[in-house]
């Protein structure tokens, strides 16, 4: 019975689809033929971003904004398949279009999307390069060390900002390459390296698989790289580059307005214009993006919005316990701002 009241209500967005004015592209078209969207996500176990469980059933940061991105164009959340791609492969999976969109800890820079067939979404999360050391070794920052070994995995614009790093300040960095995280990992715990180096939000995730307490390994003071973090999709496709920006904007706009998924539907006599047109009562702004009137309500009432998204995945009730920090909103301190939806 469930499965018949969802087979009904996709029908119904559907066909609210088909009365709009705008034609769908190849991807919004492709996703509504096959009833569901294809997200790449990291091949790693990250929890708090990414991770399948036992059941089957992924979970994480990542995966409620893939959620939020199959909700909003074909009506429900759960219409996703998870497609697990390395560093190496995630573009290539895009521009071979075996996914829709790759949702994961991907950093946003010139190389990447000139002339690359990739257009980045976001950013969504801003990160910055770390540092974890053996909490035995007592050193107080990077310049304590002298020669040092520094697990890193290949692949990454963490390798790249490294050997930045050498040619730089830190001439007695070495690298020592691992193809996993996992491979960080136990690289570090069998001292093969005295550092390791990632994002910071990777460290933390590392950190927490390998069991050990924070007390073992602690981080450096040291964030040594800007790492403005985005979803990415092919960049011959506009009207679905839309579809997913604002899908994530529309989440932050929400959390400003404090609209939330417990309290979204008791905004339908709100006064305020933007949150009419947000919600779909006035405006009707998702003809522009080819989708029905409600398609950023179902967004916030499905997945939340983006605080909400935050606090549930990796928030300080979470295992990794982490702060908002510059992933608070403008309003507070932090970089998160979307554009008005007008």
């Amino acid at each position: 019975m469930k499965q018949c009241f969802q087979i009904i209500v996709i029908a119904g967005i559907l066909v609210g689809f088909g009365a709009t004015s705008v034609q769908a592209g190849e991807v919004l078209d492709r996703v509504r033929q096959s009833g569901e969207v294809r997200c790449g996500v990291v091949d790693a176990k990250q929890p708090g971003f990414s991770i399948v469980e036992s059941t089957g059933r992924w979970t994480g940061f990542w995966v409620d904004l893939c959620k939020a991105i199959a909700v909003a164009s074909i009506g429900n959340p759960e219409a996703v398949r998870f497609v697990p791609a390395t560093e190496s492969t995630r573009a290539a999976a895009l521009r071979g279009n075996a996914i829709d969109v790759m949702s994961a800890n991907t950093t946003w820079t010139l190389s990447r999307e000139a002339g690359t067939g990739i257009r980045f979404v976001g950013p969504v999360f801003y990160d910055g390069q770390g540092f974890l050391a053996h909490a035995d070794a007592k050193a107080k920052d990077l310049k304590s060390f002298g020669r040092a070994k520094v697990c890193v995995r290949e692949g990454t614009t963490t390798l790249q900002n490294l050997q930045d790093l050498i040619k730089g300040p830190y001439p007695n960095l070495i690298p020592v390459t691992f193809q996993s995280a996992k491979g960080l990992m136990e690289g570090l715990s069998l001292r093969k390296c005295d550092l390791m180096t990632a994002d910071r939000a990777i460290l933390a995730t590392t950190r927490l698989i390998s069991g050990v307490t924070k007390d073992h390994f602690v981080f450096l003071p040291e964030i040594v790289s800007k790492e403005p973090l985005g979803l990415t999709v092919r960049d011959d496709d506009p009207q679905w580059f839309n579809i997913v920006h604002w899908s994530m904007l529309v989440m932050i706009t929400a959390e400003e307005k404090g609209i939330t998924s417990a309290n979204v539907d008791s905004f339908a006599n709100s006064t305020d214009p933007e949150i009419r047109r947000l919600l779909g009562f006035e405006g009707g702004l998702g003809t522009a993006l080819g989708l029905d009137k409600e398609w950023a309500k179902r967004i916030i009432r499905a997945v939340g919005n983006y605080g909400e998204v935050f606090d549930r995945n990796l928030g300080p009730n979470t295992p990794l316990g982490m702060e908002r920090g510059l992933n608070a909103l403008w309003s507070k301190g932090g970089l998160m701002y979307a554009p008005p939806v007008r």
